[in-house]
């Protein structure tokens, strides 16, 4: 049924339509310009020529985890079994476009395991006809394949553990992004602060991203995604941390330090992205580096990171949506489908005595390196199934286990003995709206 009503109108019945769960799709016309409402993905209204629109979309994921070894070092039984629940993710997005080529985006974030709710994204955007999109202010930025893919859409529950070691990929505190994108390929430039400040000094420190992505095979059943990434913190004197949960996360949220640089001088990294996809199959590999330099209590300080990851997933009887303007994987084509995976991860963190952390658990003291002139080699695996119930909920079940070199087993931690390793199984319960 075809309803006219003036704009006004249209926009008292979206209001009305928030508190009825069991609406349906429709149309809405009006006397002036059309309005389309349309509840496919989120709620939104929009123009029937695009110049207009008004979303309202967000997400929900309650995670229940079970895990021992070094992810439960802090726990009130060191390194035994432990179990947590709780809410992963909560946001709520509003997002619209204005005069065709204006856009805008606000999103409130729920994250019960640091900072409780805020908001972490508003940001104005502005497409050239041409040239390219501008984005400024506060959002997150595509780095890397699996973290340029949605958490909605992400493989496994959590991201490689190479994300919490490399910078370039954290949400931005302000700052100006440039994208440009094609058929096949995507380009990206950005000028951004995280919001850290020298220690001698009042302004923002602003680092500079680079990513390029290109599909030299994009067919209906196979694609080929190939991209390379680069990011400069630019610091000054500035503190950086390398820490990483493995992708453990708990109540407690142990972290494993491996190196602290008060004082940071230098700090970049790059990463290299490749992925293939064939019908139901799915290959992907990234490749990251890392480097940097400063003084901790006035002795000189380095540290250096490399690792890979690769993964295989079979979505039987459907396969991955693909973004090429973006460079990133979307939802599942078909739903109603399970996807099995399985993930290696190697990372090798070498860092010198003055970088280097005397007690490695962000947490507890006790965890301790053998020799903190030697590396930590870490290797990880991962291995689990999606069940793409509709495109708006998601299980994924999944077992993790790691292990790091270079960790003293010999001491202990009241009584109990110093693990060099963590083992961890994961549901993940996911709304999508």
């Amino acid at each position: 049924m075809l309803f006219k009503l003036k704009p006004l109108a249209g926009l008292v019945m979206l209001c009305a339509g928030l508190n009825i769960a069991t609406a349906h799709a429709g149309t809405v016309t009006t006397d002036g310009q059309d309005l389309v409402i349309n509840t496919h993905s989120g709620l939104e209204l929009k123009t029937t020529d695009d110049a207009f629109s008004f979303k309202i979309s967000g997400k929900i994921q309650y995670d229940m985890v079970a895990f021992s070894g070094l992810a439960a070092a802090s726990q009130n039984k060191h390194f035994a079994s432990s179990s947590d629940a709780f809410v992963r993710r909560g946001h709520l997005n509003f997002e619209g476009t204005a005069f065709t080529d204006w856009s805008y985006g606000v999103r409130v974030n729920y994250n019960g395991l640091e900072d409780g709710t805020d908001v972490d994204r508003v940001w104005i955007a502005r497409d050239f006809d041409g040239i390219g999109k501008f984005t400024l202010g506060k959002f997150g930025v595509n780095y890397g394949l699996e973290n340029a893919t949605s958490s909605s859409w992400i493989t496994a529950a959590e991201l490689p553990a190479m994300y919490d070691l490399l910078s370039g990929g954290d949400d931005t505190d302000f700052g100006l992004n440039f994208t440009r994108s094609g058929d096949n390929y995507s380009l990206m430039a950005q000028v951004a602060t995280q919001g850290d400040k020298p220690d001698d000094g009042n302004s923002d420190i602003y680092g500079y991203t680079l990513r390029a992505t290109w599909a030299p095979i994009l067919q209906p059943d196979q694609i080929l995604h190939l991209g390379i990434d680069y990011h400069d913190s630019n610091p000054r004197n500035n503190e950086t941390k390398i820490r990483s949960r493995f992708g453990v996360r708990s109540d407690a949220d142990d972290r494993m330090r491996f190196a602290d640089i008060e004082n940071t001088s230098s700090d970049n990294e790059f990463a290299l992205e490749a992925a293939w996809q064939y019908q139901s199959l799915r290959l992907q590999s990234e490749y990251y580096a890392r480097q940097v330099h400063g003084q901790q209590d006035g002795d000189d300080a380095h540290v250096k990171l490399n690792g890979y990851y690769a993964q295989i997933s079979y979505l039987i009887g459907s396969q991955r949506g693909y973004d090429a303007g973006e460079g990133k994987w979307k939802a599942p084509k078909d739903f109603g489908t399970f996807e099995p995976f399985i993930r290696y991860e190697r990372t090798s963190i070498d860092a010198n005595k003055a970088a280097s952390q005397k007690n490695i658990d962000s947490n507890i003291d006790g965890v301790l390196a053998v020799d903190r002139n030697q590396k930590h080699n870490i290797d990880a695996f991962t291995v689990g199934v999606n069940y793409f119930v509709n495109k708006n909920v998601r299980v994924t079940l999944d077992y993790l286990t790691y292990k790091i070199s270079n960790i003293d087993t010999s001491k202990n931690i009241d009584g109990r003995s110093v693990k060099d390793s963590s083992d961890a199984v994961q549901l993940r319960l996911q709304y999508a709206f």
